[in-house]
């Protein structure tokens, strides 16, 4: 008795989902239709609860059939170390394959066992400047100073340092910069410190650096703990704004940097540069909607130690970078009068977007 119970609620419920077409039609429509009170009696202000949003289709792919694969690796680690110390001209700063929150109670423990006097810390605009220190000497030497907790009641001079902390250009990243200040133990002093042009001593700036960078490789993985004040620093400095026939990827870099970071995101990504030119702002690559920036494990080993290698099929695209205020706009063209497919350009500034450090 039971058994057939059993299966007489299964074919019940069988019928209600496919046999009712009302029920297959609603679906279909997404909504059901409202109810309808009956003259005479109260009627409610109905509030949906879960409204389904207008969508914004910006690339202009409605009405169109696509063949779904599987999704993208989340991680778009590309072989890169966490932690490194790049450099571009006279500006140096602190790269990390992780998001500013989880840095900055790491950066804190840093400063206060090298001695590092904190004299103000802002984690909403992270942001750390030290007190004045007094020490003699240039470079390394000032700092062994600091460190060692040696600090010279003789000394002549006296440094501060500003760090900042902000999000990379890549997604999830974080980039610490340092600037360093020296000014005459006595004489007239200012209160206010000009922090914009370059470091006063270079070589003590990258020694600090250096060594901040060791003790976060050694560290960051130890203790994640998550500054919830820091972790208001996430706005990116990388924004890919699709568009139905111009996608550009948007910098909040200067030109300089954002140049060198196209780059080096297509070296990286295995993208083909056939010719460049700095003057016109235009890197000229070969490029296929299907590329594939990281190749797999066993491709990597029967490739190993032959060098990197990039892409050399597809077809010729020109990657052009252009200033906008205080932003640098990067867009792709199959030639210098024509739009690249959007479709294809988008995939292309996606793939640089991933691979900026």
């Amino acid at each position: 008795m039971q058994r057939i119970g059993l299966i007489l609620l299964t074919l019940s419920l069988t019928g209600c989902w496919f046999g009712n077409d009302e029920l297959r039609e609603r679906l279909e429509r997404g909504k059901t239709r409202h109810v309808v009170i009956p003259e005479g009696l109260d009627t409610p202000v109905f509030v949906d609860s879960m409204p389904i949003p207008e969508v914004d289709d910006t690339r202009g792919l409605a009405d169109q059939d696509f063949k779904i694969g599987l999704p993208e690796a989340l991680s778009t680690t590309f072989g890169v170390e966490k932690v490194v110390i790049r450099k571009l001209g006279d500006d140096r700063w602190v790269f990390l394959d992780t998001p500013p929150s989880t840095v900055w109670s790491g950066i804190l423990e840093f400063w206060e066992n090298n001695n590092l006097i904190i004299a103000s810390a802002d984690p909403g605009a992270g942001i750390i400047e030290s007190n004045w220190l007094p020490s003699n000497g240039t470079g390394e030497a000032v700092f062994d100073t600091i460190k060692q907790d040696l600090l010279q009641t003789s000394a002549n001079w006296q440094h501060k340092f500003r760090l900042r902390i902000e999000p990379g250009v890549r997604t999830g990243s974080t980039e610490i910069s340092l600037k360093h200040r020296r000014r005459p133990l006595t004489g007239p002093v200012r209160l206010d410190v000009d922090w914009r042009d370059k470091s006063d001593d270079g070589e003590l700036e990258g020694a600090v650096l250096t060594a901040l960078a060791w003790y976060l490789g050694e560290n960051i993985d130890q203790e994640q703990t998550v500054s919830l004040i820091a972790s208001g620093l996430q706005e990116q400095r990388t924004e890919l704004v699709t568009d139905r026939e111009r996608p550009v990827l948007k910098y909040r870099l200067d030109f300089n940097r954002a140049w060198a970071t196209v780059g080096a995101a297509l070296e990286n990504a295995r993208i083909n540069v056939e010719d460049l030119n700095r003057t016109e702002a235009n890197y000229y690559v070969s490029f296929s909607i299907d590329h594939k920036p990281k190749q797999g494990f066993f491709s990597r080993l029967l490739k190993r130690g032959d060098g990197p290698k990039q892409s050399r099929g597809g077809d010729k695209y020109l990657v052009h970078l252009q200033s906008d205020n205080d932003e640098v706009h990067v867009t792709v063209l199959k030639d210098k009068t024509t739009l690249a497919d959007a479709l294809t350009a988008e995939r292309l500034l996606k793939i640089i977007k991933e691979y900026s450090t």
